[in-house]
């Protein structure tokens, strides 16, 4: 009976550490082209959202942001800048980054795509990358 209430303990705690959120993170490289216009003091934000892919009338919630405080760039040269955002992945969500350079009043000048092609940059599940890279565009035209 003793042996039988320790079975039933071990397989209640696997349970419990098994429904515990995997956390792991998602890293990438924020490029801006070197035929991109000058610009300085800016800010460099990237966050990272969470969504259930089948709700549509819930917003995605922000679970981590990064922001670099004055961002600069000169033309004619590439400005990279690698950046590390911590996530617990839960079961059935889904997540995706966005990037933009903003001025201190949260107005876009710089739009970051992932591969510079246009849409989600969805990250981390259903087969999502956990690296990316996101070219910035300009906004200023």
């Amino acid at each position: 009976m003793k042996s039988l209430f320790m079975a039933g303990t071990m397989v209640l705690a696997f349970v419990a550490l098994a429904k515990e959120p995997a956390s792991t993170k998602v890293t990438g490289t924020v490029l801006t082209p070197k035929g991109v216009k000058d610009y300085s003091g800016l800010t460099l934000e990237v966050r990272l959202y969470e969504y259930h892919p089948f709700i549509a009338d819930k917003a995605a919630d922000l679970v981590a942001k990064l922001n670099l405080e004055e961002y600069t760039h000169k033309t004619g040269k590439e400005t990279k800048t690698q950046f590390a955002l911590a996530v617990k992945i839960l079961p059935g969500m889904s997540y995706y980054i966005t990037c933009f350079v903003i001025d201190a009043k949260g107005k876009r000048y710089l739009m970051g795509e992932k591969d510079g092609k246009r849409g989600l940059c969805k990250v981390l599940t259903g087969g999502n990358p956990n690296k990316v890279k996101l070219i910035l565009r300009d906004l200023r035209k």
